[in-house]
């Protein structure tokens, strides 16, 4: 079973799970409003050939969530960089789902040299329009502190949305624990800022994909982006902007797959991502001989 262990990233104590001891180093990134149990189904099939860390971002999960803190997206991926190097880590894969999709293309775009490849799962924020009317509402003061306050109702409406057939996995369990990580103290204000800090009352925010689009040509990381055919909260034509603008990237969308294919279709995504990254590390190591 996966224990929760924790590191301090300055001063922000972090959680995080640790499985694997050989081969390169992946580090998984998980969406807004989520924590390290996203990628469960993954992690240990995933250590069979690397080393992996799963993290909760800050304000996310059992991480902390100072009242002081920015949690805009910009600080989010200094942060991921920071935890890197909090384990001694250099350089690394990076895996992320939705906001953690943009995290990772973010790290790569700072710090290129940290990045050895990236694995984009449903990423959030690489076009302008069409994520879900429920985000969009709650980006508006005072609304949006009422709509998002942890209910089992609410929750287990939204998640219903984030898959494409959700009765085998909007269990209970998974409503009752949501719901106990977004009643933390701080919690639905990291929540709220990350979200304001990207999404608007009509979508992404608009300036922030036109920074991300200018720096994507640059990316020279292997890309791979998986998405769901299904993705209610990020509309799967968006990987033809990344395609667009990232002439070398794979993209394979996913019939019958939500917004989460980790989850969704977890021996599917094990597999891709493994063989991705076993494809990536021979490649180096062949450049490098």
């Amino acid at each position: 079973m996966t224990q929760d262990r924790f590191i301090d990233v300055g001063p922000i104590r972090t959680r995080y799970w640790q499985a694997g001891s050989a081969g390169s180093t992946v580090v998984l990134l998980h969406g807004i409003g989520c924590s390290v149990l996203e990628w469960e189904r993954n992690l240990d099939a995933l250590a069979s050939k690397h080393r992996v860390f799963a993290v909760d971002l800050l304000g996310f999960g059992l991480t902390d969530k100072p009242q002081n803190e920015c949690y805009g997206i910009r600080r989010l991926a200094a942060f991921v960089l920071d935890f890197m190097s909090a384990h001694g880590i250099q350089r690394a894969h990076l895996a992320g789902n939705s906001l953690g999709g943009r995290l990772a293309l973010d790290c790569a775009v700072i710090a290129p040299h940290r990045v050895v490849s990236l694995l984009l799962v449903d990423p959030a924020g690489v076009d302008g329009l069409g994520t879900l009317p429920e985000f969009r509402l709650a980006t508006v003061p005072l609304l949006g502190e009422l709509f998002t306050r942890p209910t089992r109702m609410g929750t287990r409406m939204l998640w219903n949305k984030a898959f494409a057939k959700p009765g085998a996995f909007v269990t209970e369990e998974l409503v009752r624990t949501k719901v106990r990580l977004a009643s933390l103290p701080g919690a639905q204000s990291a929540f709220l800022e990350t979200l304001r800090s990207f999404v608007g009352l009509r979508g992404f925010r608009a300036e922030l994909v036109a920074e991300l689009h200018a720096a994507l040509p640059a990316i020279q990381a292997p890309t791979l982006t998986l998405w769901g055919g299904s993705d209610r909260f990020v509309p799967p034509a968006h990987a033809q902007t990344l395609k667009r603008l990232m002439p070398t990237v794979e993209v394979q969308v996913w019939e019958d797959c939500g917004h989460v294919p980790q989850i969704e279709c977890s021996p599917r995504f094990n597999a891709e991502a493994l063989g991705f990254w076993e494809r990536v590390d021979k490649a180096q190591r062949t450049s490098t001989a």
